[in-house]
């Protein structure tokens, strides 16, 4: 059974402000079901317009990825609200983003350029752009949000719209992908097709 908590706390002036933590380690077999339970939970949040739709997409695309691409063993799943902040953050250890272009023929001269592929949309799959990863990039921009990505001992921080790139603290196994962003509407199919 998923171990998620609900809690709606009221404020003042009677809004309500909506607390929700789910944590979980999964193998890469077990997204799918989970994928459901979480979307569930999620829905009954009661999310801004294009938000409610941009949060199980992003969760759905970055299982996908764990799925598709990473040979990893263990995924961890951290998905927090408070208040008007939402954090999305799924790890896996599986092969990193540079040994899965590799494994496809292409070649990343390095993990940053590896997650520069990543991030601007180039597919492992065939010539056509990969949109999961590159259109949640493109929504948590417009919602003003922060991700951060991270494998091996690169790490990709895009905040306020500017890009950092800088050697990691910490050696990554696999990838590392979180968003910060804040709750509020936004023009989903703008984004995504």
């Amino acid at each position: 059974m998923p171990e998620f908590s609900l809690w709606s706390v009221f404020y003042n002036y009677g809004s309500v402000k909506t607390m929700f933590h789910y944590e979980k380690s999964l193998t890469p077999s077990e997204l799918d079901k989970e994928f459901s339970d979480i979307s569930e939970n999620i829905a009954k949040l009661g999310f801004p317009e294009g938000f409610s739709e941009f949060v199980p997409y992003a969760i759905s695309e970055l299982f996908a990825n764990v799925k598709e691409h990473s040979r990893a063993k263990k995924a961890t799943v951290c998905i927090s609200v408070r208040g008007n902040k939402c954090v999305i953050n799924i790890t896996d250890n599986g092969i990193g983003f540079r040994k899965s272009y590799i494994a496809k023929k292409i070649y990343p001269k390095d993990e940053f350029s590896a997650i520069e592929f990543a991030l601007g949309g180039l597919s492992t799959k065939s010539q056509e752009r990969g949109f999961g990863l590159y259109s949640i990039k493109q929504l948590v921009e417009e919602l003003g949000g922060e991700i951060t990505v991270k494998t091996g001992k690169a790490m990709v921080e895009i905040r306020q719209n500017k890009t950092v790139s800088r050697d990691s603290p910490v050696y990554t196994e696999g990838v590392d992908i979180a968003l910060k962003i804040p709750v509020k509407k936004v023009e989903f199919y703008k984004f995504v097709q």
